[in-house]
């Protein structure tokens, strides 16, 4: 019984927590790995992700109607990629 005292006792609870804490963070990597990356900023992936749309999707939104000219378009587009 000498063996069994307090010391042995606080080792192993440390070992169980140290144990726990490398599942948790082995569990964290692979959630991380497992989620695809977001892509760069480009014209309507935020409305894809918000379900709100983009400035850009606004514009050619008004463009695809008719209700800008061309050069109305390319003027704002520059002004928005600005």
């Amino acid at each position: 019984m000498m063996g069994w005292g307090y010391g042995m006792g606080a080792g192993m609870w440390i070992s169980w927590l140290i144990l726990v804490l490398i599942i948790a963070l082995v569990v964290f990597l692979v959630v991380q790995a497992s989620t695809p990356d977001r892509a760069p900023r480009q014209q309507g992936s935020a409305a894809r992700a918000t379900g709100r749309p983009t400035p850009f999707d606004i514009l050619a939104d008004r463009y695809a109607r008719g209700e800008i000219s061309t050069a109305e378009y390319e003027e704002r587009l520059s002004h928005l990629t600005s």
